[in-house]
């Protein structure tokens, strides 16, 4: 209903500002498709009435096209079917899980705290942690798992204190006292801390798409500003203590409704995108996969939630150099190990800028700079040339 509303809306945005078509700062001019320049172009030329009417008639068949879309991935057979690899540790509701081989060099992996960390193994060829256990590396995933009685009251630093170092433990454990370790997301700027907790323990730290310098997050405050608490901290809070109060956690549902603001046609281009699929095709099956995927999010504890949204998003206390967990100060100006930061060129969840500034920061760090987005670096075309390879070689040293 949210893609259905927000289609709606634009489109019919689009039919009332028609008279301002040809206007070189209207958004069309910007549009990512020669299409909607081409209709720009026409629209802008044709009399008012007639440019109102073809809008909206563009925008209801743009809707059916939305909607034949959606339909046919609620019916689509598609599943992922692949069995978890086997925890060798656990601590609530968190779990280790080793994708092998035994006699492989131990790579901690950290993913997002937001999404579940099946997008790092989405299918059989589609598998960054399959693709670094084939080159002899052991990835040894943390699954954060779903918020239970012990996690509820977990703020970002107690997830790095409780749940991260344990698991760098274990997995240093099985390299002789040091493991490399991997961040994605959220969970590189949870690795930074922890790299910096236990210096002895982490051999290399690569980061992919991990923010740090959030005043780059500009997206992000804009989608707080559409529901209006941009810059206003004591309501931010209060609102997400009453969600967490009333479900226990933040459910994934009220995430979606802010990231959904990061680009609010994004749905309706991408599932009329996916009705033009040929459905038994292997782009059809992967949209399936990654929409299955970013939909089935666990939900996030409200204090870190509030210290996501908060302490990183708007008073963006990591860059600032004042984010501490316990009595540590994460700082990776302090890193003395080989760091690698991946900031994808097309990242509008964690835009290159709040990525790069770790490569600025720490001693010695080098960049990769994959030619797609936040989630195509990790499972689209070319992931695998422009992530997986130069990051294996990296974590094997």
């Amino acid at each position: 209903m949210l893609h259905l509303l927000s289609a709606a809306e634009i489109f019919e945005s689009g039919a009332r500002l028609a008279p301002l078509a040809d206007h070189p700062r209207f958004p069309w001019a910007f549009a990512p498709d020669d299409a909607a320049r081409g209709l720009a172009a026409r629209v802008a030329a044709a009399p008012e009435v007639e440019m109102a009417l073809a809008l909206r008639l563009e925008g209801a068949a743009r809707l059916e096209a939305l909607l034949k879309g959606l339909r046919l991935y609620q019916e689509s057979p598609v599943f992922r079917d692949l069995a978890d690899p086997p925890a060798i540790w656990r601590a609530g509701a968190s779990r280790l899980l080793d994708f092998g081989p035994p006699s492989g060099r131990p790579v901690l992996v950290a993913p997002s705290l937001i999404n579940r960390w099946h997008i790092l193994d989405l299918d059989h060829d589609v598998s960054l942690m399959r693709h670094l256990a084939a080159g002899g590396l052991r990835p040894l995933l943390l699954d954060w798992g779903e918020p239970g009685p012990e996690e509820h009251g977990f703020d970002l630093s107690a997830y790095v204190s409780a749940r991260l170092l344990p698991a760098l433990e274990q997995a240093a454990a099985l390299g002789g006292g040091r493991a490399a370790m991997l961040g994605y997301c959220m969970g590189g700027a949870l690795s930074i801390a922890a790299a910096g907790m236990r210096p002895g323990s982490v051999s290399r730290l690569a980061l992919i798409g991990a923010p740090w310098d959030f005043s780059h997050m500009t997206p992000m405050r804009g989608a707080l500003a559409s529901l209006g608490v941009s810059g206003e901290r004591a309501r931010l809070a209060q609102m997400i203590n009453a969600v967490a109060a009333a479900f226990g956690a933040v459910p994934v549902t009220a995430l979606q409704a802010v990231f959904a603001q990061l680009d609010p046609g994004l749905a309706a281009r991408k599932f009329r995108r996916f009705a033009a699929m040929e459905q038994s095709g292997e782009a059809a099956r992967r949209f399936v996969l990654i929409e299955d995927w970013l939909n089935a999010g666990p939900p996030l504890s409200g204090p870190a939630a509030k210290a996501a949204l908060i302490d990183w998003h708007l008073e963006n206390l990591t860059m600032r150099g004042l984010w501490r967990v316990g009595d540590h100060l994460a700082d990776p100006a302090r890193l003395s190990l080989p760091v690698l930061v991946a900031a994808a060129t097309e990242d509008r969840i964690t835009p290159p800028g709040a990525t790069e500034a770790v490569a600025r920061l720490a001693p010695g760090a080098v960049m990769l700079r994959p030619r797609s987005g936040h989630v195509g670096m990790i499972v689209g075309q070319m992931a695998e040339s422009g992530l997986w390879r130069p990051l294996a070689d990296f974590l094997s040293g």
